[in-house]
């Protein structure tokens, strides 16, 4: 790993953006949590009251259908959503994050975030993935939970937004994809290993991996904050477009996967979609994508971009999926 110094971040409470504040400088192995993960330390027993993603977050888990079938189901989605995130993580940091690393090391002029910074955190990416292998196979071997590999939806969805874009536009909408889910994944992260009941190695997992997640996001800011500016006229009005949608896509409820889900601790598919119809408030949903996306809207008006009020367009007006 890059021995590149870094200083902390710390949140302007000012704008809700990450700035970066001198600090004595360490050694980025130092400070990366990922280097720190106790992926060899023995697990602890499971105990059914453990949990593995916040409850809070699955609102369709608390709903009357899903209690009767007891506590043990109720895990086993908790289980399902953090396999999710698993999943979604990995995607995301392979298939977006470090492939946009590829082409911003190739921008010239760029000074706010170095080439160290760049190859540290393609590093750290390369690195969270191993941490997640090195993890599925602990859990199964103490809980007996295979976490599997399985697509995630909402990757999915912001990399057909990427590969449709116009040629001439291509490495623009890669790079945007990965301003936008590395200054959007930390703030749930911080929510969802939070609880006393959450299994304590996957809170660990979750704390570590945000504690990175957040030196990521600061240097993701500084770099929008000063590449943004300086692309075409024509460039900036394409991706003032396509910023809202990569935000939405990223944000948006996994709602078929969540029924899947519940069709798997054994309710049928009508009582699946009676579930999600009674326990997702789609004002809430809008609620809660505004929030997970404070960072980008800031920082996106801030630099003069319109695409933060188009993205509040959106989070108001979604809807499940028929």
């Amino acid at each position: 790993m890059s021995d590149m110094p870094i200083d902390d971040g710390e949140a302007d409470s000012a704008s809700g953006v990450l700035e970066m504040n001198p600090s004595p400088q360490r050694l980025w192995r130092e400070v990366a949590a990922v280097t720190r993960c106790a992926t060899e330390a023995p697990f602890p027993s499971l105990t059914p009251g453990h949990l593995f993603f916040n409850v809070s977050l699955m609102p369709y888990a608390m709903h009357p259908l899903v209690c009767d079938l007891g506590q043990s189901a109720r895990q086993r989605l908790s289980v399902l959503r953090f396999e999710d995130y698993l999943n979604k993580t990995e995607r995301v940091e392979l298939g977006i994050v470090n492939r946009a690393i590829e082409k911003m090391l190739e921008i010239p002029r760029i000074t706010s975030v170095t080439r160290d910074d760049l190859l540290a955190i393609y590093t750290d990416e390369g690195f969270h993935t191993w941490m997640i292998e090195r993890f599925r196979q602990h859990c199964q071997r103490t809980t007996g939970y295979v976490l599997a590999r399985r697509p995630s939806l909402s990757v999915t969805r912001v990399q057909s937004l990427c590969d449709v874009a116009p040629a001439h536009y291509r490495n623009l909408a890669i790079i945007a994809a990965a301003c936008v889910t590395e200054t959007l994944i930390t703030t749930t992260l911080r929510q969802a290993g939070a609880g006393d009941d959450i299994y304590p190695p996957v809170r660990a997992l979750l704390a570590e991996h945000g504690a990175d997640e957040m030196r990521h996001q600061a240097a993701f800011v500084r770099f929008s904050g000063e590449w943004l500016p300086s692309v075409s006229k024509d460039e900036g009005e394409y991706l003032d477009a396509l910023l809202p949608e990569l935000m939405t896509a990223f944000l948006a409820p996994e709602i078929p996967a969540w029924h899947d889900h519940l069709c798997s601790v054994g309710l049928d598919a009508m009582q699946a979609d009676r579930v999600l119809g009674e326990s997702i408030d789609p004002l809430e949903v809008g609620v809660q994508m505004m929030e997970a996306a404070l960072v980008p809207r800031r920082l996106f008006a801030r630099l003069g971009l319109s695409c933060s009020e188009r993205f509040a367009q959106h989070a108001r007006r979604w809807r499940p999926p028929r």
